[in-house]
């Protein structure tokens, strides 16, 4: 989050302007949802990987091209709640 503070009240403390908040998530921001696509790479019954995406299609496309490099991995996309995997 960046705030400007650029307004000193009577009692000589900064205060946020009003208008000029702006969030800045950082890395993932486009990925605010509810909902998170999950792709685990399975080997013999075991889970070998896990990766999270913002969008369906990017597990899909995810998974496919793991699949032509890992064949003897099963790769599974799911949707999962995102509350399920961040705090």
């Amino acid at each position: 989050m960046v705030c400007m503070t650029n307004h000193e009240s009577k009692d000589g403390v900064d205060q946020v302007l009003t208008g000029t908040m702006r969030w800045d998530l950082g890395f993932g921001n486009e990925y605010a949802h509810e909902v998170v696509w999950r792709c685990d790479g399975m080997r013999a019954g075991r889970l070998y990987s896990r990766s999270t995406f913002g969008s369906r299609e990017e597990a899909e496309k995810f998974a496919q091209k793991m699949r032509r490099a890992e064949p003897d991995q099963i790769f599974n996309v799911e949707a999962i709640a995102a509350s399920t995997t961040w705090n």
